[in-house]
């Protein structure tokens, strides 16, 4: 909480010197607000004097005080409660922004006491209390005015205040994981099906951001379905005017989470999605503003991500840009973010003493990190130390940083902190620690590699699915224009027909009765003919089931007659042999042996073609141990390095064993066509199971399967009438690298 509040300092001090820095006031205002003084205060004329004090606000925040402190009392004489509620509501949220403000307490006690109790103003002024005193981390006072806003939220039945109340309270006790998710928890299913959305989005924001802060891969998840409800038009009146609500606000929702959304991924070292989502954010905030009070500091963000793309030349525009709109000298320059992107560009180009200087500045201004303080900058001072031969330093300040990797370890933070590490115990010359540090390197940095790749097969996956929404979505579209060209053409015939003569209509009214008949009869026979049609696709499918089915038995019929049936008749000859010569015979203990070994091969054959028929290490040991000994098979042959990821499948007792017989067979027969066509060295098989179904890919690195294969193939063609039967979906192609690529969707 500090470290945002100094964040938000910085930006109020600048935009504070930008304000003094301008007249002021206009001359035209001042004479409308003498004006508007002097007027009878209606609804009209009350209006557009908070338009004019906001207005104001913005250009000269001290002027809009003056103004509210001449208008309040003027309002207070019309005995307009609600009027009075707005401004002292507006005045006090602007007060309560400048931490520990007496004057913020005593506008929102006079918001308090202008409301009355029990009544939803009097809510309202609560929630803002609340919110004050948990900003300035007055946490006595804040849970006193929590408590006694629940009761009054409880008795009116008032879930959106109170949803409000429960979020403020989860931050407030941010470092107990328990009451934090708790409240959340409680604030979102308040506020769930509420119209207006600042509510909930305000508690999912603070779940996504707080709660899942250690977890970067569930927060891209949580953010990303944010993106749909900051859409929401209850979210985006920015600026809204200051008599349209005086419930809290959820203030630049999209920006927001764009933001967000950009540092987690430079957190997961996935810069290509940190740009998106930064552009996306700059284009929101800085474009339709560009000398706006924050481009200043949002510049210096973007220049930090195009560095970390290794875009320099665009990073030094983005630097230049910040410099420029600062307009004071670089030494002076109020943000530590500005310095952070200039010590990454100065190490870039090989200047590391520069480096070094900027770093020492961010330490000094207080500054731990990037725009939220995802990133630390103790790991590059210490690297910039180690660059310019400072080890002993940069040594104490490596193990001082140390004690904060723990829940970070595996995200962008160990990802740099044991890259720099390493580099530096290498210099010092301490060899063995430089092989443990590298070593932790490659599994952090084999850890985000593998994030990010899951990642992208579930874009795939998702892909599929919006295509095949996509398809459903034009259908009915074109069945809606079809209709709609129905029943323009039934409305021009009734048109006409009202003007005929009581005997046409009499025959019309028959006409229409017949037609009426025609039609049901049609969507009769219509429905039929799609039943018989469905009907012909399930015995289609049973069909190509049945034929896979019959060609495994065929194998199996072969591989008794060409192995088992031979090897038995080798073994009776040796036994015949050595009862024809009797035992003593000096080639009887041989014959014998060579019936054994002979015997051993038909036994591990029957046992193969029972596995074939049916896996029993599925009933035994489960869905997950039969795939593991399917590759641990495949891997002993020495042929093929196949790998194999099985996420989820802990409880298999909730899938019949022929469903997982049928997964197990359909992997079976991939591999099977890896070993027999692919010519490939490695191969990766993934099963995956969701909560509505279960994904598997497969791919190689082998030559590619040929395009007339994909669909005329004997073994893709059973493999795809199992899933298709199995109401999934499968998608064949050749990579651009060579190899093949095999995604298969089943619902579960």
């Amino acid at each position: 909480m500090l470290r945002l509040v100094l964040l938000v300092l910085s930006v109020f001090f600048f935009a504070f010197k930008t304000a003094l820095s301008q007249t002021n006031a206009d001359p035209e205002n001042r004479a409308e607000w003498e004006r508007l003084k002097k007027q009878p205060i209606t609804e009209t004329s009350f209006r557009t004097a908070c338009d004019l004090m906001q207005a104001t606000g913005r250009t000269n925040i001290n002027r809009s005080y003056e103004m509210l402190a001449e208008y309040v009392p003027m309002v207070r004489k019309t005995s307009n409660r609600a009027w009075v509620h707005i401004l002292l509501m507006g005045w006090a949220r602007a007060k309560s922004s400048m931490i520990f403000s007496e004057e913020a307490e005593s506008l929102y006690r006079q918001a308090r006491e202008n409301a009355g109790k029990h009544t939803r103003f009097y809510r309202e002024a609560l929630v803002g209390t609340v919110l004050m005193y948990g900003e300035w981390g007055k946490i006595d006072l804040m849970d006193n005015y929590l408590n006694l806003g629940e009761k009054e939220c409880q008795q009116a039945n008032d879930r959106e205040n109170l949803s409000f109340l429960y979020t403020f309270k989860a931050m407030a006790h941010a470092s107990d994981t328990a009451i934090l998710h708790s409240y959340l928890e409680k604030a979102i299913e308040l506020a769930k099906n509420l119209p207006n959305k600042n509510a909930l989005f305000t508690a999912r924001y603070n779940l996504a951001n707080q709660y899942y802060q250690f977890n970067p891969q569930k927060q891209v998840t949580e953010f990303e379905a944010l993106l749909e409800l900051a859409k929401d038009s209850s979210l985006n009146k920015y600026p809204r005017k200051l008599y349209e609500r005086t419930a809290f606000t959820f203030r630049n929702a999209g920006p927001s989470v764009y933001y967000q959304l950009m540092q987690i991924n430079l957190l997961l070292t996935d810069y290509e999605n940190a740009w998106k989502f930064a552009e996306l954010f700059y284009n929101s905030t800085v474009k339709p503003n560009p000398m706006g009070v924050q481009a200043a500091y949002f510049n210096s963000e973007i220049a930090i991500v195009k560095t970390y793309q290794n875009d320099l030349a665009a990073a030094r525009k983005y630097l230049t840009m910040s410099k420029e709109l600062f307009k004071v000298p670089e030494a002076q320059i109020p943000y530590y973010g500005y310095f952070l992107a200039a010590g990454f560009l100065a190490e870039k180009s090989g200047n590391y003493g520069k480096a070094l200087q900027y770093y020492e500045t961010v330490r000094k201004m207080g500054g731990v990190g990037v725009g939220l303080n995802l990133f630390p900058s103790d790991i590059y001072y210490a690297h910039a130390l180690v660059l310019n031969q400072q080890l002993a330093k940069a040594g104490q300040v490596f193990d001082e940083f140390r004690p904060q990797l723990k829940n970070r370890e595996y995200t962008a933070t160990g990802f740099y902190f044991y890259k720099y590490y390493a580099d530096y115990l290498k210099k010092k010359g301490d060899f063995q620690g430089y092989s443990k540090a590298q070593e932790q390197f490659d599994t952090v940095k084999d850890s985000l590699i593998n994030l990010n790749k899951y990642r992208a097969i579930q874009e795939i996956l998702a892909k599929v699915r919006i295509r095949d929404k996509e398809q459903q979505i034009a259908r009915l579209n074109e069945e809606s224009l079809a209709r709609d060209r129905e029943i323009r053409r039934e409305r021009i015939f009734y048109s006409v027909a009202i003007g005929l003569a009581v005997l046409t209509i009499v025959l019309l009214i028959l006409y229409l009765r017949n037609r009426q008949i025609r039609s049901r009869q049609k969507e009769e026979l219509q429905q039929r003919m799609l039943e018989q049609i469905e009907k012909q696709r399930h015995i289609e499918l049973m069909e190509g089931i049945m034929q896979a089915e019959e060609n495994e038995r065929h194998k199996i019929a072969d591989q008794l007659h060409d192995e088992v049936n031979t090897m038995l008749a080798l073994a009776s000859l040796n036994i015949s042999s050595t009862l024809e010569n009797g035992i003593r015979d000096n080639r009887s203990e041989q014959k014998l042996y060579k019936t054994q070994e002979v015997l051993t091969s038909v036994s591990s054959t029957i046992r193969g073609i029972s596995h074939r028929l049916t896996p029993l290490t599925i009933e035994r040991s489960g869905f997950r141990k039969a795939i593991e000994e399917l590759a641990e098979t495949v891997n002993l042959a020495g042929k093929i390095e196949l790998e194999t990821i099985v996420v989820g499948f802990e409880d298999n007792s909730k899938y019949a064993v022929s469903f997982l017989n049928d997964l197990f067979r359909i992997v079976q027969e991939l591999v099977h066509n890896i070993l027999k066509h692919a010519q490939a060295t490695d191969a990766l098989v993934e099963v995956i199971e969701h909560e509505k179904t279960l994904s598997i890919v497969v791919e190689d690195n082998g030559v590619g399967i040929p395009d007339d294969a994909m669909n005329n193939g004997k073994g893709l063609s059973g493999m795809k009438a199992k899933v298709a039967y199995l109401n999934g979906q499968i998608e064949i192609k050749r990579k651009s690298d060579n190899g093949t690529l095999v995604v298969i969707e089943i619902p579960t």
